[in-house]
């Protein structure tokens, strides 16, 4: 999400100037416990990049979730940098006009740039999920195989574009411009949720055996959390880009209480993949983690044999005959 003009037009100096405002320990608290919890999520972030980078084959599922780690990386950075910039300000820490220009300008960006392609991934994600689930045999045999690789260029590119259009518009088009990306994301989130709700469904009707349960368990929770952090992130984009936060501390707190729920939001991402690998295993981190992913291939060889079972099952009979067996008619 980018709220172009929004730290500049309210930035903490207001604060201490204006003493109407309520007092600024809040806000300081709020930003600090967003900072922590941004190094918590590189930390993470960090970890799975690596492991993924290095130590785990990358496949179908894991290069989406690799790119994820990496646009989460990217949003985690960019708040943590807009987070200090604001933390220094309000406590008047004298800092020159560069680095005042680098930390907010810069980080901003980022962050607006780590959202737009963790929404991207984590939607694409979910539809790749719902395909291998209601067409097992295309997505095994049919699907193109560098699509995954595909895919990903073509996602970062959008996410540049859809960057640079929230950035490079004056504000005499905030509001067209609000339309345009809000389109999009409901776009994509309805799509992200049709996805994930057919998934669920079908997910019912496949045996157990099949079931890479902890795929998409991993899967269901990231985008449950990302809703989450979604609906104070448009509700803040709408009023601000409308004009109904109209005193500097509505806006102050709205965005305080967006960088947390948002940084939350990326940070927990790595832990989930972790616990949900480990859950009633004590194994190291590595082992976790292709303990989710790697069912992935494993559940797409079980869903081709068991089709490929049932289509012998149905084409036996008219065999038998062809080969002299009993058939009805020879009865």
């Amino acid at each position: 999400m980018s709220l172009n003009s929004s730290i500049n037009d309210t930035t903490p100096t207001a604060i201490i100037i204006n003493a109407d405002i309520s007092p600024i320990t809040i806000q300081i608290t709020i930003y600090l416990a967003t900072v922590f919890v941004c190094l918590v999520g590189l930390v993470g972030n960090g970890i799975i990049i690596h492991l993924f980078c290095f130590r785990i084959k990358l496949n179908q599922s894991t290069v989406y979730v690799l790119n994820l780690a990496v646009a989460d990386f990217i949003f985690v950075f960019g708040c943590c940098m807009v987070s200090l910039y604001l933390l220094c300000v309000y406590n008047r820490v004298e800092t020159s006009d560069q680095s005042n220009t680098i930390f907010s300008r810069f980080g901003q960006v980022l962050y607006s740039f780590g959202f737009n392609s963790s929404l991207f991934f984590l939607a694409t994600l979910s539809i790749e999920r719902c395909l291998s689930v209601c067409f097992p045999m295309w997505y095994k045999c049919r699907r193109p195989e560098h699509l995954s690789a595909i895919m990903c260029g073509v996602l970062w590119i959008v996410s540049i574009l859809l960057t640079a259009l929230e950035w490079s518009l004056s504000r005499e088009y905030t509001q067209t411009v609000y339309i345009v990306i809000s389109s999009i994301y409901l776009v994509v989130t309805l799509a992200m949720v049709g996805a994930s709700a057919i998934l669920i469904i079908q997910l019912q009707k496949t045996s157990m055996q099949c079931r890479p349960l902890k795929l998409y368990i991993v899967v269901i929770a990231a985008i449950i959390t990302f809703l989450i952090s979604l609906v104070p992130i448009t509700t803040v984009r709408f009023f601000f880009s409308f004009g109904l936060l109209t005193t500097v501390t509505e806006r102050l707190i709205s965005f305080c209480l967006v960088y947390l729920c948002s940084s939350i939001n990326s940070a927990v991402n790595p832990y989930i993949y972790i616990i949900v690998g480990r859950w009633k295993n004590s194994i190291s981190t590595t082992k976790a983690l292709e303990s989710v992913f790697k069912n992935d291939e494993r559940s797409s060889e079980g869903s081709d044999l068991v089709e490929r079972q049932g289509t012998d099952l149905e084409h036996k009979p008219s065999t038998l005959r062809r080969n002299g067996g009993l058939g009805p008619e020879d009865s």
